[in-house]
């Protein structure tokens, strides 16, 4: 059995001053079929929301999922000797009814697509083969993030080729840009509302104008195509991030939704610059806020946005697939992930209202059988309540899905 941890003193004191702000309704699911399918449709020049249902009104689910962080032994999983390709379908394969059925749902890229000439690699430099877009694809996703720390380990080719390929699989890719007269977020059109998403990473500006990313160097021809922030620098970040939003707004996004890859890896509690950066993209008219890069959940709160509205941020949503976990990097928490769910409500000349937000905790299984990886990622509320449905869940897993359940139920009381 593997005991579960307690939080120490200083972690509660610190989550309970989070988690102390403005509480909106807040629900967790087990249920995948509660959700609408997805209707999503590419409409940058889509005319401007007009709900023609008979309520005046539509509800529109967004869905996020953390860190895709692809270490060697998940594509040694992924790979089949026979046919001699890698398919990461099955990794995906429970939770795929959590995202598929959103509207529409993200998840961040942290690795690189550089193609199998460069060598398939994990940390600390990842390149990841093409298929694990196929894999998501298949599982629901919609977007990926690519404003992170990783998006330089396999230099500028894999810079490039990393969007070709995810946009050549029918995904929209986002905080970065092939082309300085592309856009590097996108405005989609959801059953008649523009919903705009945006991406920023974290990178320090050099002398030259170039910046430094995880200590690699995007050039200074190449500077203009990623989305970042400065986290030494807080006014310089906010406007960054308002002169995005604007354009976002001049293109006719009704909604904006902000994925940030900020924070400090492996703690659970947001620092400083996360928590006064957050307040500031609120106040800029974002509607939902959703945070990686920390490989740790961290708190979702309820922030003051512009008027009266309250805005979502999940300030970290962990890892959703990794080989991060007790056994390899002595961290219980990094096998732990969340799936945010926030469902607006759009009602023609009226402001987005938020009918609930959802943490749906997950949680990594890793196995070996006949001389093989397996890994799966697990929906934690269905696997306490239909075990059966997971026959390579143990004892101890289900000991460690419970930590992970109650983790999540913690890191969700101030909104409760």
């Amino acid at each position: 059995m593997v005991k579960r941890k307690n939080i120490n003193l200083l972690f509660f004191i610190s989550l309970l001053f989070l988690l102390s702000l403005n509480g909106c309704s807040f629900h967790q699911s087990a249920n995948p079929g509660s959700e609408s399918k997805k209707t999503v449709e590419n409409g940058s020049n889509a005319s401007p929301a007009s709900p023609e249902t008979k309520q005046g009104y539509v509800d529109i689910t967004v869905a996020a999922a953390g860190d895709i962080l692809i270490h060697n032994t998940l594509y040694y999983s992924a790979y089949d000797p026979e046919t001699k390709s890698y398919d990461f379908r099955d990794q995906f394969k429970y939770v795929k009814p959590y995202l598929e059925n959103a509207d529409i749902t993200l998840a961040n890229l942290e690795t690189t697509l550089a193609g199998p000439e460069k060598g398939y690699s994990s940390y600390p430099k990842f390149n990841t083969p093409d298929t694990i877009i196929d894999a998501l694809k298949d599982t629901g996703v919609d977007i990926v993030t690519a404003a992170n720390n990783h998006r330089m380990d396999t230099g500028v080719e894999g810079f490039y080729r990393t969007i070709r390929v995810v946009r050549g699989k029918g995904l929209d890719i986002i905080g970065v840009k092939a082309d300085e007269k592309e856009k590097s977020y996108v405005i989609k059109n959801i059953k008649g509302v523009k919903i705009a998403f945006l991406n920023f990473g974290y990178g320090s500006p050099l002398r030259d104008g170039s910046l430094s990313i995880n200590g690699l160097i995007l050039p200074v021809n190449m500077s203009g195509l990623i989305d970042s922030f400065d986290p030494k620098n807080l006014e310089t970040s906010v406007t960054a991030l308002e002169r995005k939003i604007k354009d976002a707004k001049n293109n006719g996004a009704e909604l904006i939704v902000v994925s940030m890859h900020w924070g400090d890896e492996y703690h659970r509690i947001p620092n400083e610059f996360q928590r006064k950066l957050a307040s500031r993209i609120a106040s800029l008219g974002a509607n939902a806020i959703f945070g990686g890069h920390p490989h740790v959940l961290e708190p979702v709160v309820y922030l003051p946005g512009s008027g009266e509205s309250k805005v979502p941020v999940f300030y970290s949503l962990g890892n959703f697939i990794s080989d991060q976990r007790k056994e390899t990097v002595d961290d219980i928490y990094t096998e732990q992930g969340m799936i945010a769910k926030v469902t607006f409500r759009i009602e023609k000349n009226k402001n987005p209202q938020i009918l609930f937000t959802q943490a749906i905790p997950t949680w990594v299984n890793k196995k070996i059988a006949d001389s093989r990886f397996i890994y799966e990622v697990i929906p934690v509320q269905e696997a306490l309540n239909k075990k059966q449905k997971f026959p390579l869940l143990n004892t101890q897993d289900l000991e460690r899905i419970r930590f992970c359940s109650d983790t999540v139920e913690q890191l969700t009381l101030g909104i409760k």
